[in-house]
């Protein structure tokens, strides 16, 4: 495998680049997934032994009216069912009219109207990975639209995509976002399919019946096998045909299942990637929803990373209005990490419409009043999911929207993980000689200032281990070419 990518020199420029590689038997690598995006080098981190959980929560009285002027003493929260006491709080935002201040709080003033809006860094994410043709060109035009007429001038916006074959850093090059905006395609795996032809199963359908979240659906694919091989609807049949479902359920879904995981890290580097942008950090991302059961650590330590870098996450489902009952449900299912992680950081997911170019303007509209709480569990991490529940004291008719759980991962220091192992490995002065790969560099100028240096880097897979992992053989490979001045 080569990878060669061509690099303009400014003072220090890094990029990762993070391959997977699946053999077919003892021949060459059957698949080979690429992906690029630049490496940010970590900050100086300055630990205590606080373990604070942050949430950000907005208010609405009886009448759907954003709330304004409430304090920590009118929250309460719950962690398992249990009271945690606020050590952190504050009120975001101001209160434009028509937003009702909380009984007996004393009104904010607004905003002035000569005052410009803030210069937001916004990053659009489309998980072409799992959303349809229709939802990947209704997206994608719904954010031309967005380019062309109503984005102010000193926002900036970047474009990624689940599969990485669309990359744009931020700019407020209005022209490139349209041109690179242009280009999305969907890009589903190939070559995966049921063990069986009947029930034919696409990886949702799996996911679900994998983990029983819905009967319909299940049922569903049971009536197609019975239709297939014992149209006498006998009992046993029926027994018989529930168990050929859940078998070929669980080979689908595990040939799938890093489509998500997959999804989630390219999320992830978005957000780290989003955290050292300037202004208003806004995420939005377009999906149809994809499966995270099982994957709570990882969707909340995203959480954690957006709360704490102050950074709103919104959603569009990109499929539009599901007419289908059982489709609708099965959106509603995928859609509980979008859902979640809209509520956890301020933001909205919109759905059940097909007014795609509405509901980007909807999510990108900052809500005007919003809290931020924060706790410290008592006791060592454990772990676990938590589940959390954010009200207010007494109710008087007040609704909350807030992160419904967090994960308590083990305490940093403890465990490495794969970036903190790229991290370590880029800012140190180790060489690695037992890798069977070569590099060479060539240097080019170009007119005027401008110069490129080629990176090429050649490994001989037959010298690399694939081990096991999640039903295949898959071997993973991370370069990185840090560029310094003297």
């Amino acid at each position: 495998m080569i990878a060669k990518p061509r690099l303009g020199i400014p003072r220090r420029l890094l990029i990762a680049v993070c391959c997977a590689l699946l053999p077919a038997r003892a021949q060459a690598p059957a698949e080979v997934r690429i992906r690029t995006g630049a490496w940010v080098p970590p900050s100086l981190v300055i630990s205590t032994s606080a373990n604070l959980v942050e949430l950000a929560a907005t208010v609405r009285d009886r009448h759907g009216h954003l709330a304004s002027g409430l304090h920590a003493a009118d929250f309460e929260v719950l962690d398992n069912n249990q009271p945690r006491n606020i050590t952190f709080f504050a009120e975001q935002g101001t209160q434009p009219a028509g937003v009702a201040p909380a009984a007996g709080a004393k009104p904010t003033a607004a905003a002035s109207p000569q005052a410009p809006p803030p210069a937001r860094s916004i990053a659009l994410f489309f998980d072409d990975a799992h959303a349809s043709m229709l939802g990947v060109r209704m997206s994608a035009e719904a954010a031309e639209q967005l380019a062309a007429n109503s984005l102010p001038p000193g926002d900036m916006v970047g474009i990624f995509t689940a599969s990485g074959t669309v990359e744009l850093d931020f700019t407020t090059d209005r022209k490139l976002l349209l041109a690179q905006l242009r280009r999305l395609q969907p890009h589903p795996p190939e070559g995966v399919h049921a063990a069986t032809e009947c029930p034919t199963l696409g990886p949702s359908e799996a996911y679900i019946i994998v983990r029983h979240l819905d009967i319909a659906i299940e049922d569903k694919a049971v009536d197609e096998v019975m239709g297939c091989t014992c149209p006498g609807q006998s009992a046993g049949c029926r027994i018989e045909a529930r168990g050929v479902v859940e078998s070929a359920a669980a080979n689908v879904w595990q040939q799938y299942e890093y489509q998500s995981t997959g999804t989630l890290d390219a999320l992830s580097m978005v957000v780290r990637h989003l955290a050292a942008a300037p202004g208003q950090r806004v995420l939005v991302v377009f999906s149809p929803g994809f499966p995270t059961g099982g994957m709570e650590e990882r969707t909340s330590a995203l959480t954690d990373v957006a709360l704490r870098a102050n950074i709103r996450i919104s959603a569009v489902n990109s499929e539009g209005l599901a007419t289908d009952r059982i489709e609708a449900r099965k959106l509603f299912l995928l859609a509980e990490f979008m859902a979640a992680a809209s509520k956890s950081t301020g933001g909205q997911y919109m759905h059940n419409t097909n007014d795609w170019a509405g509901s980007l303007r909807a999510v990108l509209a900052a809500p005007e009043v919003s809290y931020t709480l924060g706790f410290s569990p008592p006791g060592d991490p454990d772990g676990k999911y938590h589940l959390l529940k954010t009200r207010i004291r007494g109710n008087r008719g007040y609704s909350v929207e807030s992160r419904p759980g967090y994960y308590a991962a083990a305490a940093a220091g403890k465990r490495e993980t794969a970036q903190q192992r790229i991290d370590r490995a880029a800012m140190s002065v180790d060489e690695l000689k037992d890798l069977p790969a070569t590099l060479q560099l060539q240097y080019e100028s170009r007119i005027g200032d401008q110069r490129v240096l080629q990176v090429t880097v050649a490994v001989g897979a037959a010298g690399l281990r694939f081990p096991e992992k999640e039903g295949g053989r898959v071997q993973e490979l991370t370069f990185l070419t840090v560029l310094e001045d003297a």
